[in-house]
């Protein structure tokens, strides 16, 4: 009887612990409701919308939040995640039910108009869904590469990188290895390990360079410590696939 008495105080304990939680929540949301509405600041209305939709399940509520900030504030981190919402699609709120559709030409318009903020992680997803050309997305390499040149002007590294690639597949672009090997230099630089490969790629090859196995080695060495783990993709010689392959995950 102890045992069952135990887990029944557990159980009340926890109970009323979510009770306390969720009155927090809501009386945050209110509080961060009212800054939004005086000060109309963008990262204020960005992080309400998110307590919405992450601490309370009001899905929708927080959606429209975002797609206001976007379009009225120039949130651009509220563009991105109702874009990464719309993207995915089937998202439940808290009484289960489905509160946001899957909407990809949606998403790709929020997006771009991140993109053409200052959010220039945007920049990324817009243009491979261009370089898709699915769920009712006109392909568009030019155009595709515009955005990652946006990106990659802004310092984002995910858009230098795949800028480096178009450069190397003649995508959306005039082929030119000259051009693309710098932008793989500088992201390898930083840290990004598909760069790295990239990069030991185009020199196992001799893809727009000289052959040299040295330098496959150091940047394959590179890649994978920038990785941190072991990769199908590396420790070995690259296949003549591997860098059109990869740069187009979403």
């Amino acid at each position: 009887m102890e045992g069952l008495d135990g887990k029944a105080q557990s159980g009340g304990f926890m109970k009323e612990f979510l009770e306390v939680q969720k009155e927090y929540y809501n009386s945050l949301v209110v509080e961060m409701r009212e800054d939004c509405e005086t000060y109309r600041k963008a990262t204020e209305c960005h992080e309400y919308a998110k307590l919405m939709i992450e601490k309370l399940g009001k899905v929708r509520e927080g959606f429209e939040q975002y797609q206001k900030n976007c379009y009225e504030y120039s949130a651009g981190a509220s563009c991105h995640n109702a874009g990464n919402m719309l993207l995915i699609g089937g998202i439940r709120d808290a009484t289960g039910n489905v509160a946001i559709d899957r909407d990809v030409p949606a998403a790709a318009e929020f997006y771009k108009q991140a993109c053409n903020t200052t959010y220039a992680r945007s920049c990324v997803p817009i243009a491979k869904l261009l370089q898709y050309g699915k769920y009712n997305i006109a392909k568009d390499y030019k155009k595709a590469f515009e955005y990652l040149s946006t990106g990659c002007q802004k310092n984002n590294t995910e858009s230098c990188f795949a800028k480096a690639n178009c450069y190397i597949q003649g995508m959306g672009v005039e082929q030119d290895y000259s051009k693309a090997i710098p932008l793989l230099e500088d992201a390898c630089s930083k840290g990004h390990h598909q760069s790295c490969h990239n990069l030991g790629a185009l020199f196992f090859h001799g893809d727009g360079v000289t052959k040299d196995l040295d330098k496959f080695k150091f940047y394959n060495d590179k890649a994978q410590i920038f990785r941190g783990q072991k990769d199908p993709f590396l420790g070995k010689p690259p296949t003549e696939k591997d860098q059109a392959s990869r740069p187009m995950e979403l």
